[in-house]
């Protein structure tokens, strides 16, 4: 999602600096500072390199656990300035690894030259890096014994990690706890902890791992040690069993509701053709053809985010169009579009929007998107910033934030909509699902993200299943367009690069797990968990004052 037209404005502004100069000064500074006590400092780079592994696409929780342990061992004894410095190198490692597809976003579709986008990722992973750089500082304090680490080190870093989620609008992206992707059983805590609890689980092993190096000499730490992450591990993994066990059990029960038949239509239409005008009205034209290729009755066709990919409002011709497939389907559609309003003082406004048409031509079954992407859908600070200065999606004019969690009406059952990259946020979806909302529809483009942002952003929209208790439905413009019911099982998917339709059976979900009820008490039980390993040094420090 790109306008084209800044990407000459942009490549002037730009022309204004000597970037390999900026780069040269930074690279300088940090030899400086690394110098010092290189190897550590490449040990962390490293370790938050390898830890990246644990995360979709490789899925590889051993190296996630292994990058973690070298960063817990690094920390041990630092202090408070060398301990941040190294929980800083190691976020910039993983971070810069991580969100590698930022690149793919400002440089292929955004227009800028390939040195500014490796900038950006740089300077917005070593801001994100910010948060492994408190987790090191604390750490050595809160755990000054190796025997300490184990329950401080996981629960702060689940802190650190919510901090991430909320601070400065927040980003979600890649969160410890999507290690688990491929382990369907352990991902039902989820329903217990939310992805914090998941996180918490991927990084308490790594803690063991790191007390059991320091005491390896030790034969009863060793089999203590490796008796807990077994114990831990097994009971995580005993307990989703049983659920996905009873889930089994339940559909074949004579209480058993009618699932809901919902057909997913992927356009794969390419990004640089997506918002080019002389292409939109093809694009519109794939996602009726595809859909008037559905034989067998459904309840709902979903189309994904901006799949029509011009205002509704002024194509009375498409809204027939739409009137007629839904008539031909026997079934609405839900589509992503553009929408412009004009507000209170006549000034015309625009938003990423989710609608549901039928034969009526109604549009006022409406989303409207509210968490925003900063710089890629609104320009923050927007007042103190030149217009030349503009989003990198299609359009000149910022979008509008619309009302958040608000559930999406519909006959059959309220939805609760997402809109791209909203579906990472787990407060914000348990908040709709604490509305009673029935399904989760996230409708998405992540054709601008690159390749290794598609599996990851699946991953997160399979855990606010499982967190909600609520069947999740996900389509994208070019892929992973998948569904999942309340258990994050995978109902169906079409692969990635690819034009087709799916139908699936989605159940209907009661949105009554605990992370759902009482989500939000979570923060303090990992803050007194971080602290909890103080207390036998405070005990044994009063005890010598008396």
């Amino acid at each position: 999602m790109v306008d084209f037209s800044n990407s000459d404005i942009a490549d002037r502004e730009m022309q204004k600096f000597n970037f390999s100069a900026i780069i040269g000064k930074i690279s300088r500074f940090l030899r400086f500072l690394i110098a010092k006590e290189r190897l550590p400092a490449y040990l962390a780079v490293v370790a938050g390199m390898v830890a990246v592994r644990g995360l979709p696409p490789i899925n590889n929780e051993i190296s996630m656990m292994l990058g973690f342990c070298t960063l817990f061992l690094l920390l041990a004894g630092s202090s408070i300035r060398r301990g941040a410095w190294l929980g800083f190198l190691f976020g910039c490692g993983h971070f810069s690894l991580g969100f590698s597809w930022l690149i793919t976003s400002i440089h292929t579709y955004g227009g800028f030259p390939f040195p500014v986008a490796l900038l950006a990722l740089l300077l917005f992973s070593a801001g994100m890096a910010v948060y492994p750089a408190i987790f090191g500082a604390l750490l050595p304090r809160l755990a000054p014994r190796p025997e300490m680490v184990p329950l401080a080190a996981p629960a702060l870093w689940v802190v650190t990690e919510w901090l991430r989620v909320h601070l400065f609008t927040g980003f979600a992206w890649n969160l410890s706890g999507y290690g688990w992707n491929n382990r369907e059983a352990i991902l039902q805590i989820a329903d217990i902890g939310g992805i914090y609890l998941l996180s918490w689980l991927m990084l308490f092993p790594a803690a063991m791992l790191s007390l059991l190096w320091v005491r390896r000499k030790n034969v009863k730490t060793v089999v203590v040690c490796l008796g807990l992450i077994a114990m831990v591990l097994g009971l995580s993994a005993i307990y989703g069993t049983i659920r996905i066990d009873l889930n089994n059990r339940a559909k074949n029960s004579p209480r058993w509701v009618a699932p809901l038949k919902v057909a997913l239509v992927q356009g794969n239409v390419s990004q640089d053709q997506k918002w080019d005008p002389d292409f939109r009205g093809e694009s519109f034209f794939r996602y009726l053809n595809l859909s008037r290729s559905i034989m067998e009755p459904v309840d709902l066709v979903v189309w994904p985010e901006t799949a029509i990919a011009f205002f509704l409002q002024a194509s009375p011709k498409a809204m027939e169009q739409i009137s007629e497939l839904s008539q031909l389907i026997g079934a609405p559609i839900l589509t992503g579009a553009p929408m412009a309003d004009k507000d209170g003082d006549g000034q015309w406004v625009f938003s990423n929007s989710a609608l549901i048409l039928d034969e009526r031509k109604n549009l006022n079954q409406r989303y409207n998107k509210h968490h925003l992407v900063p710089f890629g859908e609104y320009i923050p600070f927007r007042e103190y910033i030149p217009d030349s200065i503009k989003k990198i999606t299609a359009g000149t004019s910022d979008f509008t934030s619309g009302t958040s969690a608000t559930p999406l009406p519909w006959n059959k059952g309220n939805i609760g909509m997402l809109i791209c990259y909203e579906v990472i946020f787990p407060e914000e979806v348990r908040k709709l699902a604490k509305t009673g909302v029935r399904w989760l529809i996230n409708i998405t483009n992540d054709a601008w993200f690159g390749e290794t942002a598609k599996p990851q952003h699946l991953a997160m929209a399979r855990v606010r299943a499982i967190e909600s208790h609520l069947p999740m439905v996900r389509v994208a413009n070019t892929g992973i367009s998948a569904a999942f019911d309340q258990f994050g099982h995978e109902l169906g998917r079409i692969p990635p690069n690819e034009m087709g339709v799916i139908i699936v059976e989605l159940p209907r979900g009661n949105s009554k797990s605990l992370f759902s009820k009482a989500g939000d008490i979570w923060i303090w039980f990992w803050l007194y968990l971080s602290i909890a390993a103080l207390l036998p040094s405070l005990w044994r420090g009063l005890l010598k004052s008396r």
